[in-house]
């Protein structure tokens, strides 16, 4: 089985950046006893930022503050210091750790996601080796920088065909209201639309995300087919009984499986060269349940762009609402010789399209 397990910034770090070494240890224990057992997991790990603080109050005798450049120069202290405690740890179980810094440029293109998974899939013929992913913080750029690596994680885990994704944090789960409200109980479980419920979007106070964050990715993952887990960090054995059915935290049930070039278009971050508005009838068809049809000229009623063969292109509705997302199989110019008429090929096939 695949998993792709993410540890935010204050499940592993104390208030002053010093591991939590205990947390660490029992995850590390956790992730070598799965490897042993057969199955491949790549670790998402927050903390180098919080790392860096820390590293520069002690030797430094500085504390930075929140600005980019700020958080570029922690990161590049504390990104190492935090590897060489997992790698350590690991070591202790024979398993070598292997460092992954991305960025969301990296998925920007067909070509580098391929690398990404090449890479991935050389490691996971070696039990004894682990990936363990960080965004590279020290190189990223402002516009480009992933919303948090609960949004890495979701990506790493589509990319690699994950059977589930492992979100560790210090709440309990999914609550219905504010978990400090008198109010809220724990969600257990969601398998379908109209189960996911409004959350806070406050975040905590070393993390970039909150659980608004890890809703989004978890939503995205479901409806790639993948089954995500939302638990505490400090559960004992959490890993272990989430692998045995346990209801553990928040399970969110996934919906079907999706190809991999899907699985490719949906995670795809870049900035697509265009976009195409369609009619109501086309729109009605489109928003129907379980409808597999391609994209026709003859309900576009617009388009906008220079968009070539090949290209990924946003779908519109009549209102502008973005709806979707896929691979055009012809240019612009030829659209805008076919658009609103019948008889012509899909813009998009179905099998390169994918609603949000």
């Amino acid at each position: 089985m695949k998993l792709v397990i993410k540890v935010g910034t204050h499940s592993i770090l104390s208030e002053d950046g010093t591991p939590k070494e205990s947390v660490m240890q029992s995850l590390v224990q956790q992730i070598a006893g799965l490897q042993q057992e057969g199955h491949h997991v790549i670790l998402v790990t927050s903390g180098a930022v919080g790392a860096g603080r820390q590293v520069a109050r002690q030797w430094l005798g500085r504390e930075y503050g929140n600005s980019l450049g700020e958080k570029q120069v922690l990161a590049s202290l504390g990104q190492h210091e935090l590897l060489h405690v997992y790698a350590h740890m690991f070591r202790e179980h024979g398993m070598l750790a292997s460092q992954l810094l991305l960025t969301k440029q990296d998925f920007q293109t067909r070509q580098h996601y391929l690398n990404i998974a090449r890479l991935l899939q050389e490691i996971s013929k070696h039990p004894q080796m682990v990936a363990i992913v960080n965004e590279n913080d020290s190189v990223g750029i402002e516009e480009l920088m992933f919303t948090d690596n609960d949004e890495l994680a979701g990506l790493l885990a589509a990319q690699v065909n994950a059977d589930k994704l492992v979100i560790l944090s210090h709440v309990e789960g999914v609550y219905t209201t504010h978990p400090q409200s008198p109010q809220a109980t724990l969600i257990s479980t969601i398998c379908k639309e109209e189960d996911w419920p409004h959350v806070s979007t406050v975040k905590s106070e070393h993390g970039k995300g909150g659980m608004f964050s890890k809703l989004n990715t978890a939503k995205k993952a479901w409806k790639l087919g993948i089954t995500i887990h939302i638990a505490h960090v400090d559960e004992p054995h959490i890993l272990k009984r989430l692998m045995a059915g346990e209801n553990v935290g928040t399970t969110v049930l996934p919906a079907k499986k999706k190809s991999n070039v899907k699985r490719w278009i949906a995670s795809h971050t870049a900035s697509h060269e265009g976009r195409v508005v369609v009619n109501e009838k086309l729109y009605a068809l489109l928003k129907e349940q379980g409808r597999v049809m391609s994209l026709l000229p003859v309900g576009i009623q617009s388009a906008e762009g220079d968009f070539k063969k090949g290209d990924l292109i946003e779908i519109a509705s009549p209102s502008g609402e973005i709806i979707g997302v896929g691979v055009a199989r012809y240019d612009m110019k030829k659209l805008m010789d076919y658009c609103g008429k019948k008889e012509k090929p899909p813009l998009i096939h179905y099998d390169y399209l994918h609603l949000f």
